[in-house]
């Protein structure tokens, strides 16, 4: 199958551009043959290894694809997110009329847009794309992204697939001797990921309590980063939270495998698991608490807001993982390795290629004006979207 994966990709980690990689190289690795769009300043596709399969785009005029990329044919058209629907749909109706156009749903508020004071013309493509792309050919990552599109566009989408996350579970190194008191997270720091926070808190409220070992530590950047530290530093915890910062995507397993428990949302809490490592699934949104274990969750739980399950507060699920025997926390191993491969990309990747080929055909149109004013709207949308509806 001829796939283009529809992505902008610059600088900046997160997850669905990993997740994009990580298509990108499974579908060129199992006989497909993938693409990858490129963008202006894509720093992180430098690391592709040779030959790169990319397709150049201005997004400010997607006319002017070369002629050497407008021979190429595809079957498929996978937008990452709502954004690059707009792009992506532009790219089919011009070059790939054969191609059929995806849409990937990865956060429970991913395409909501809505603007204080005016309305905003991204909000209204939104809506566009949703009620004319057939729901056959939208993608959630879960029942809560699928739940919360349905009713925010008030469409049924029955009959749209719900695909996991794909992760790279397999070929992780773990270390036998775990440092009990050591934790760990890998991810942005941002409004929509405040768990770390809550976990430092709790950390304070254990190390009152006689928890004297206590470590943590963090890998990622963000907005809030500086917070952070600030909060670090005001309950006086710089000699019990590392802060790493940025690290290659290769060098985090050598930071978290010797961790006694990973606590995360999203690819980061099923890598982690993937290697054995007992995981805390943080929630988006919420600071003060987790799901549980991974390994003792319902398949498909990795993060996202409002599922029906008991909530439990970082001081006292950190505290009960502490007071495990040897025997138990071998046990929550085990259960962590196996809860993982249901996100396996070797499974998961199956599974977008027989919905691809049950996809429909359709053309929508998004003319060069109405582009512009999509990408001029960014503006309004980066400072007076509605607060309860920001998720970066």
């Amino acid at each position: 199958m001829n796939i283009l994966i529809v992505k902008k990709i610059g600088s900046d980690i997160h997850g669905t551009v990993t997740l994009a990689l990580r298509l990108y190289n499974y579908f060129n690795n199992n006989g497909h043959n993938c693409y990858l769009t490129k963008y202006k300043k894509s720093s992180l596709l430098l690391n592709l290894p040779e030959p790169k399969k990319l397709i150049e785009v201005n997004e400010w005029n997607v006319r002017t694809l070369a002629k050497k990329y407008q021979s190429l044919s595809f079957d498929v058209i996978y937008c990452l997110t709502s954004d690059d629907a707009i792009i992506g749909l532009q790219i089919q109706r011009l070059f790939y009329t054969a191609a059929k156009v995806f849409l990937g749903i990865y956060h429970p508020r991913q395409s909501f847009v809505p603007t204080k004071f005016l309305p905003n013309y991204k909000e209204h493509l939104n809506k566009k794309v949703f009620n004319l792309l057939p729901a056959e050919n939208i993608i959630f990552m879960d029942e809560v992204c699928h739940k919360s599109h349905s009713q925010y566009y008030n469409l049924s989408l029955k009959k749209s697939p719900i695909i996991p996350l794909p992760m790279n579970i397999e070929g992780q190194e773990l270390s036998s001797n775990y440092i009990k008191y050591k934790f760990s997270s890998v991810g942005r720091i941002t409004d929509f990921k405040p768990y770390p926070f809550g976990v430092i808190k709790a950390i304070a409220n254990l190390k009152e309590r006689g928890y004297k070992d206590m470590n943590y530590h963090i890998v990622g950047e963000g907005e809030n980063f500086g917070q952070l530290k600030k909060m670090i530093e005001e309950l006086s915890l710089q000699n019990y939270i590392t802060l790493y910062g940025s690290v290659p995507y290769t060098k985090i397993n050598d930071i978290i495998k010797d961790s006694y428990c990973f606590i995360g949302m999203g690819t980061t809490v099923g890598e982690a698991s993937g290697i054995g490592l007992p995981s805390l699934v943080a929630i988006v949104d919420d600071v003060e608490h987790t799901y549980g274990l991974l390994g003792n969750l319902p398949e498909n739980i990795v993060g996202e807001p409002g599922e029906n399950l008991p909530l439990f507060n970082y001081s006292n699920a950190i505290e009960k993982l502490l007071h495990l025997s040897d025997d138990d926390y071998k046990k929550e191993r085990r259960k962590s390795i196996e809860k993982a491969a249901f996100y396996s990309i070797e499974k998961v990747g199956k599974k977008f290629i027989e919905h691809f080929a049950r996809g429909k055909n359709s053309s929508i149109k998004i003319s060069w004006f109405s582009n512009l004013l999509f990408l001029l709207t960014k503006i309004q949308v980066k400072y007076f979207i509605q607060k309860e509806f920001r998720h970066k």
